[in-house]
């Protein structure tokens, strides 16, 4: 008997213990990935975006997203992306050409 809806969801952790980077399976297709994206509902319908390893170099396959209650956790951390500079932490450029202190504002 295919079982699903297990997983525990908590009002701290809608994800049921899996983070970005998870090597996950959807219980009743059986599709395989790492969690990439996730997505949270304020009616609960929680989902996560599950990309599949791809079989030849150089080939993109298409994820899919999926409710939270559907995915079971295979393994941690597949996937680990290191802490970086992104556009949202590097300061707008000026006209003038002056460079804004890092976390600071012009005074």
């Amino acid at each position: 008997m295919l079982r699903i809806f297990s997983g525990k969801s908590t009002d701290n952790d809608p994800f049921c213990g899996v983070v970005m980077g998870d090597k996950v399976k959807d219980t009743p297709t059986g599709f395989t990935g790492v969690a990439i994206a996730r997505a949270e509902h304020m009616t609960g319908c929680n989902q996560l975006y599950v990309l599949p390893k791809s079989d030849k170099e150089n080939e993109i396959k298409d994820g899919h997203w999926f409710d939270i209650e559907r995915i079971e956790k295979i393994g941690d951390r597949a996937v680990v992306v290191e802490a970086r500079r992104t556009g949202a932490d590097v300061p707008a450029p000026r006209a003038d050409g002056a460079k804004l202190p890092h976390g600071g504002s012009a005074a």
